[in-house]
């Protein structure tokens, strides 16, 4: 055996052990230039259940607005690791638990129905919020919450081989539990031939559904990974499998379907190329797509995409003696349904297993850039001997009671989530900064050196004009460098307004600095009191 595939076996069984103590917008192109003839055809219907639902309850039937459909294709994807709203903000969509609220919904209305989805479970583990490990662990959550809801097809994504490909392989081998791992121009490695299969045929009522999948090879050839030539030895050209694959499908199935991991521009290549396919699943280059799909060949293909982040689900309604139609649907509060074994997944299991890997404690963490050379995080407490009005103003805003908004949180275990501490702790991804309630009680919510930097040697000789400047910001310094779109940004603070809040937070000239005590200094060691800081 090669040593690569030694080292690939090994990755496998990490992986196993590991899940087996979890228990597991429209693209902007021009359509004359895709050489598809493109037909204006509103195929997408609001749903006017969604409507009344979300006014008078849960209660409104799906899709009211389609006559007694043969069979249902729901379409997901993309999902960039978002398992569920972090909650920061009202009106957030997406997360699997609404998702599956969704789907038993359409079980209780008997509505038959098919699932098929586009990969790209997570995305940019190694640049993660919370981490590389933590972006790891929800991979194996994400595919045993998809397992609950009995999918199809899962087409292969790059992106979720970016957990290792090896490690990718293990987990797909343990969480997949009958979902079909898609892929028409790629063909694994020995001892894998069956885990990577080029077409699933499925049933939704009585409409027999052929599914492919192609993954782009440039986006495979991008992954520098030891394991990616033993285990994904071939793959080949989109245009050198989807003829005889489209041949096969259309014998077997009433309607053809492509999902296509690679740019949106080429789903529409292929789409133009192999007019056979009904449905062509592209991926998204925003979170939120129109909500038409488009119509190539004359209408004779529906290609769609329903965005990024878990956000929405895409809906193909099949009909007696009419074309397909389309809709996309918003996982909106609407879908707050009851305790679901995805819901026990996604709330218990995945921080229970954040909480015993320890991801927030082990965070891979590194000196601070900038500021004065060695210092670090002491903790606003230090601050308050000489800045008491600066303090008490910093004490009335949100940000000091960060923290305990995390303790206070509903779902449970939050503070071991480092996604979520990150924003709610002080100096978390520094070695001087937050590491745990116990470890660094100090750094508890967001203080003042989340935007000043570590103060220890401005608090140790706070008349040191170096150590002083090291410390100062401005308005245009902090809008200019986005420093707070870190935290409130798109998903967690959609609303914020840096010129509007600035105001708020705004603490320039409040201390004069006459009292002698200021200019003496403060040893670091008394700087970190056992408890929080609070105001007086």
């Amino acid at each position: 055996m090669a040593h690569s595939s030694l080292r690939s076996s090994a990755a496998v069984a990490t992986a196993a052990a590991l899940l087996a103590y979890v228990g597991c917008s429209r693209p902007a192109s021009d359509p004359a230039k895709d050489g598809a003839a493109t037909t204006a055809l509103p195929q997408s219907v609001p749903d006017a259940g969604a409507a009344k639902g979300e006014a008078a309850g849960k209660s409104s039937k799906l899709f009211a607005q389609w006559a007694n459909p043969k069979a249902i294709l729901v379409v997901s994807g993309e999902m960039d690791g978002y398992l569920e709203p972090c909650g920061c903000a009202e009106g957030q969509m997406g997360g699997l638990i609404r998702r599956y609220d969704f789907i038993e919904r359409m079980r209780a209305q008997k509505l038959p129905y098919a699932l098929i989805d586009l990969g790209s479970l997570i995305k940019d583990p190694a640049g993660a919020r919370g981490g590389f490990e933590q972006a790891k662990i929800k991979f194996g959550i994400a595919l045993k919450a998809l397992a609950k809801f009995k999918y199809s097809a899962l087409a292969l994504s790059a992106d979720d081989l970016k957990v290792g490909v090896g490690e990718a392989f293990a987990q797909f081998l343990n969480g997949l539990e009958g979902t079909k791992l898609v892929a028409a121009n790629v063909v694994p490695g020995a001892g894998f031939e069956e885990m990577i299969v080029p077409h699933v045929i499925t049933e939704a009522g009585s409409v027999k559904l052929g599914v492919t999948a192609v993954l782009a090879p440039e986006a495979l050839a991008k992954l520098v990974d030891p394991d990616k030539e033993s285990l994904l030895p071939t793959v080949k050209r989109p245009d050198e499998v989807l003829a005889s694959v489209l041949g096969e499908l259309e014998g077997k199935s009433d309607y053809q379907v492509l999902m296509v991991q690679g740019p949106p521009q080429e789903a529409r290549r292929l789409a133009a190329a192999y007019p056979g396919f009904d449905i062509v699943v592209a991926t998204s280059e925003v979170a939120d797509p129109e909500q038409d799909p488009q119509m190539l060949n004359n209408g004779k293909t529906m290609l769609v995409n329903v965005g990024r982040r878990g956000k929405y689900v895409g809906a193909v309604g099949f009909f007696d003696g009419s074309a397909p139609k389309y809709h996309r649907l918003a996982l909106t509060p609407r879908f707050d349904g009851p305790a679901t074994d995805v819901k026990k997944i996604i709330e218990d299991e995945y921080r229970g297993l954040l909480k015993a890997v320890g991801t927030v404690e082990n965070f891979p963490r590194h000196d601070y850039v900038g500021g004065s050379a060695g210092a670090t995080f002491v903790g606003a407490a230090s601050c308050k001997q000489c800045h008491p009005n600066t303090f008490l103003k910093w004490s009335t805003t949100r940000h000091a009671y960060a923290f305990e908004s995390l303790e206070k949180d509903h779902k449970p275990d939050v503070i071991y989530d480092a996604e979520c501490v990150t924003c709610h702790t002080t100096g978390f991804e520094y070695n001087s900064g937050w590491k745990s309630a116990e470890a660094t009680p100090n750094l508890k919510g967001n203080q003042c050196e989340n935007c000043h930097g570590p103060a220890s040697k401005h608090i140790a000789a706070p008349d040191d004009l170096a150590f002083r400047n090291a410390l100062k910001l401005t308005a245009e310094q902090a809008d200019r460098n986005r420093l707070c779109y870190r935290c409130h940004d798109e998903d967690n603070s959609p609303k914020f307004d840096f010129a509007t809040y600035w105001p708020k937070v705004l603490h320039k000239g409040l201390d004069d600095y006459k009292d002698p005590k200021v200019h003496q200094g403060i040893a670091v060691e008394a700087a970190a009191p056992a408890t929080a800081a609070k105001a007086d």
